[in-house]
C-alpha cells in the first residue's frame, strides 16, 4: 500500500480579511492581517510592515498569462508571496488553494528588491479559506479568513498535500495548530 507520510510543517498562521487600513481608509484590494501563528519561519519577519503588521493582498491575475493562477496573494513591497492554485474549481471559490514561493534571487520590475523567500524556493504552501465570506470594497465576496500551512520541502508535493488537506489529512496536525497558536 503506497500512503503519503506526513509532512514536516514549518510554520502555521490565521489571517482575518479587513475592509480598512491602518489610517481607516477603505482598501480596494481584500487585505488579509496575519493575527495568529505557531512555528519559526525567519522569511515571514521580512513581511512586517506598518505597526509589525504582516499583511496579505488577495489580487487577481493581470492581462491573459495563462500559465499563472487567477488569484494570488502580494505582500510588502509588492512581493508577490504565492500563486493560489486550485482557488477556484468550476468558476467558484474552492475553500483550498496551493501555492510556493518564488524561485528567482530578486523580484520587482524597475528596482529589483531581494527575494526574502528565495532559501525556501522548496517549500510548499497549503491554504484553507474559510466558509464566511465577507463583502471587500467592490462588492466582491471574498473568504473572511485563511489559514496557511507551509510545508518543509513540500513544493513538489504541495498538490497532493492539498488533495490531503481537502480530504481532512490535515484536521489533527491544524486542531493542535490553532491550540499552540500565538497572538501577533
Amino acid at each position: 500500500m503506497n500512503t503519503m507520510r506526513m509532512p514536516q510543517i514549518a510554520f502555521y498562521c490565521k489571517c482575518y480579511f479587513t475592509a480598512k487600513s491602518i489610517t481607516g481608509k477603505e482598501l480596494k484590494t481584500p487585505k488579509y492581517v496575519l493575527k495568529a501563528y505557531a512555528g519559526y519561519y525567519p522569511a515571514m519577519n521580512k513581511l512586517k510592515g506598518e505597526n509589525d503588521e504582516i499583511a496579505f493582498f488577495l489580487k487577481s491575475r493581470r492581462g491573459d498569462k495563462s500559465t499563472e493562477p487567477p488569484m494570488h496573494l502580494q505582500a510588502k513591497d509588492s512581493l508577490r508571496f504565492t500563486g493560489l492554485k486550485d482557488y477556484y474549481i468550476n468558476g467558484k471559490i474552492s475553500g483550498y488553494a496551493y501555492g510556493e514561493p518564488s524561485d528567482e534571487p530578486t523580484y520587482g520590475k524597475k528596482e529589483k528588491k531581494t527575494n526574502p523567500f528565495f532559501n525556501n524556493r522548496n517549500d510548499g504552501y497549503l491554504f484553507k479559506f474559510s466558509n464566511e465570506m465577507a463583502t471587500a470594497y467592490n462588492g466582491a465576496e471574498v473568504p473572511e479568513s485563511f489559514e496557511l500551512l507551509i510545508i518543509d520541502g513540500g513544493r513538489v508535493l504541495a498538490s497532493s498535500y492539498c488533495k490531503m488537506l481537502q480530504m481532512g489529512g490535515f484536521n489533527d496536525v491544524l486542531n493542535d495548530l490553532r491550540r499552540q497558536a500565538g497572538e501577533m
